[in-house]
């Protein structure tokens, strides 16, 4: 059986109404990368919103079908999921947190919900992490090698157990 979300945590597709919640979870995620640049407050803004506005087209016009949901505590957006159906394997495409809420195993449970469902029907689960990223040890954690990549994504993969009959 799948482990249960933490108490408090829910997940809900993704609404109209996210974006705003989006577009912080986006610019809260992304402080430190930002501070490695020499702009001004009204630079990183609209870097910020440069990049998430390409960040969405791209998620809505390739995962069109795909689960999008909004991690909730206790009623209060606090991340997001999307997870995509390949042909021979599920694909993380974004798990993120407000910093707030980091650290506390909510990705780690929905990431093991993620292996229990992947295990029934016999698929791998896939995605691509930055190699620097804290996320990677998580990864790596539960299970997950890593593969090719280069400097900017490294990709990772999970298979379930083989089990001997």
């Amino acid at each position: 059986m799948p482990d249960l979300l933490p108490p408090g945590i829910s997940l809900r597709p993704v609404q109209d109404g996210d974006r705003e919640f989006m577009a912080a979870l986006f610019a809260a995620n992304r402080q430190a990368e930002l501070a490695l640049f020499p702009f001004d407050d009204r630079q990183k803004a609209l870097f910020l919103q440069s990049q998430f506005e390409a960040q969405q087209h791209h998620y809505f016009s390739h995962y069109p079908t795909d689960r999008f949901a909004i991690i909730e505590h206790q009623g209060l957006p606090v991340g997001r999921w999307l997870v995509a159906q390949q042909q021979q394997a599920l694909r993380i495409v974004d798990i993120a947190l407000m910093p707030s809420h980091q650290g506390q195993g909510i990705g780690s449970v929905l990431i093991r919900r993620l292996q229990a469902e992947a295990t029934a029907n016999r698929q791998a689960i896939e995605l691509q992490v930055t190699p620097t990223s804290p996320a990677r040890t998580l990864y790596e954690r539960l299970g997950f090698q890593a593969g090719q990549g280069d400097d900017l994504y490294l990709a990772m993969a999970w298979q379930p157990a083989v089990r001997a009959c």
